[in-house]
């Protein structure tokens, strides 16, 4: 018995990596995925590895996020799990970081999980 089963997912930051392997895993289980992703190519691509959907926008905007969540809800028909992945990293050390790099990794890793939530 599949534990996923009619569920409906969004992850995002799901176009490589931990999130393509969270959405291959609830296909896995039974669930219907909405791949989210930045990047469109890879957002398409891990979409057809789980027969899920691909969704691009940038969670960390406010109307992408609306935009994006709206078109999971259509596709899918709702929405039962929501995994916030997507986060980016640096190799800069702190005292190396721009204050733009500081920005956008809150952006990303932080704001986007409220946007999304």
């Amino acid at each position: 018995m599949l534990k996923l089963a009619g569920r409906r997912c969004l992850v995002t930051g799901a176009g490589g990596g931990i999130g393509q392997a969270i959405a291959r895993g609830f296909t896995a289980e039974g669930a219907t995925v909405a791949v989210l992703d930045l990047n469109a190519a890879a957002a398409h691509a891990a979409a057809a590895q789980c027969s899920g959907i691909a969704i691009v926008a940038d969670v960390s905007e406010p109307q992408g996020v609306r935009r994006a969540v709206d078109e999971a809800v259509a596709a899918l028909g709702g929405i039962d799990i929501l995994v916030n992945n997507a986060g980016i990293d640096t190799n800069a050390s702190v005292v190396d970081m721009t204050i733009e790099t500081w920005d956008r990794m809150i952006e990303v890793n932080l704001r986007s999980v409220f946007l999304c939530t």
